[in-house]
């Protein structure tokens, strides 16, 4: 499929193929996300590998599901995802506001998220991406008031799987074995650093630093695309109003190429030090396309 047949002014348009949204928020236009309670044994006490959900409403209204994981233990001193900062009508690149996704930063290291967006990590109509038959953008922009203060922040694609905690710290070590078999990562992996990871089929493992830094302690925005011939691509900008400006290929890039047929879900994760430190989720869009209408997920 090319990417015009989606383009109504294209003389390629099929007027058939249906591209869509399974996920879009922001913290200007959409109210703040609703978070399930956090705890087992105790509100707000989560073990390493919890579970709780998320429902997002949409710009127009719409709600859209996740299902996020805690990365090592959240404790009653923990912060729960919450939009903070004054909300302007307009962002700024210096805009101190948004979702913090911090979570048990405030006091511990080496803990943090991960996020499944659209569904579960096993996949459904809601967020599956097939591999050779869809087209697949991630675009989310964040806020930091210091970047060095995360190891990993990223987004990425991978494929479907039970959440491993471990990955996080892989990504952060740029070393070892990421738990998952099949995924692409995109985003800071190092404080300040923006670096690309990746493995297929539980090998060929690499880690790729870009040699591109963070924008000090302002937006970042970062975005994957995988193509209908399963290839991957990363763009980001730094010292941007959020969902705007110039994307371009990072210094260094890496090439990856997922298996026809492998089934995957949109993923973030957000990986700390252990500072008091805000990180900022301004917005984030996931698209795919043709749609899953009348397509079996079976």
């Amino acid at each position: 499929m090319r990417a015009d047949v989606l383009n109504q002014n294209s003389s390629s348009y099929d007027g058939k193929t249906r591209a869509e949204t399974i996920f879009e928020w922001d913290y200007i236009s959409c109210a703040p996300p609703i978070v399930s309670s956090l705890g087992e044994s105790a509100d707000g006490v989560m073990a390493d590998g919890n579970q709780f959900g998320m429902l997002w409403p949409g710009p127009d209204g719409e709600l859209y599901s996740s299902t996020g994981c805690s990365v090592g233990a959240f404790t009653a001193a923990g912060s729960t995802p919450h939009v903070i900062g004054t909300v302007p009508a307009t962002d700024t690149n210096a805009t101190v506001a948004g979702l913090n996704m911090q979570m048990d930063n405030t006091t511990t290291g080496n803990v943090g998220v991960e996020i499944v967006f659209g569904g579960s990590p096993f996949g459904g109509k809601g967020n599956k991406i097939v591999a050779g038959t869809h087209r697949s953008v991630v675009d989310v922009t964040w806020n930091s008031e210091d970047w060095t203060d995360f190891d990993a922040c990223i987004v990425g694609i991978r494929k479907v799987q039970g959440f491993e905690t471990g990955h996080g710290g892989i990504l952060a070590a740029a070393s070892g074995d990421p738990a998952y078999t099949d995924f692409v990562a995109f985003g800071v992996q190092s404080p300040d650093d923006v670096q690309i990871a990746s493995a297929l089929n539980d090998g060929s493992r690499t880690y790729t630093d870009t040699t591109d830094a963070t924008a000090a302690n302002h937006n970042h925005r970062f975005q994957i695309t995988l193509d209908t011939d399963r290839t991957v691509t990363y763009k980001h900008i730094g010292a941007a109003v959020m969902k705007k400006g110039a994307l371009a290929a990072p210094t260094t890039t890496a090439s990856y190429t997922f298996d026809s047929g492998d089934v995957l879900v949109p993923y973030m994760v957000v990986f700390g030090t252990g500072q008091d430190s805000a990180i900022y989720l301004k917005a984030l869009k996931i698209t795919r396309s043709p749609s899953v209408v009348g397509y079996s997920v079976a």
